[in-house]
């Protein structure tokens, strides 16, 4: 008889927690130093296509930076 009232005791317990009425803690946003947004840079990455070739019968790759206009690597032997 007391099990059973202690049971019934912690489920209304626990049933009753949840309804309680909790105030929501508030969001604490922080403030950009000096971005680089602000200034007005934007980050981009560099864009690059790669470019093969047979020489003198060895496989060779070389990289072209679309974004900056140039060769990024000399021609390479590939394996």
């Amino acid at each position: 008889m007391k099990r059973k009232f202690v049971v019934c005791l912690v489920i209304c317990v626990m049933a009753f927690s949840f309804m309680i009425p909790v105030k929501a803690a508030e969001a604490y946003v922080a403030e950009p130093a000096n971005t680089m947004v602000e200034q007005g840079i934007t980050p981009l990455s560099e864009q690059t296509r790669i470019y093969w070739r047979m020489y003198h019968g060895a496989l060779q790759f070389r990289v072209w930076g679309m974004t900056s206009g140039r060769w990024l690597t000399e021609w390479t032997n590939f394996a």
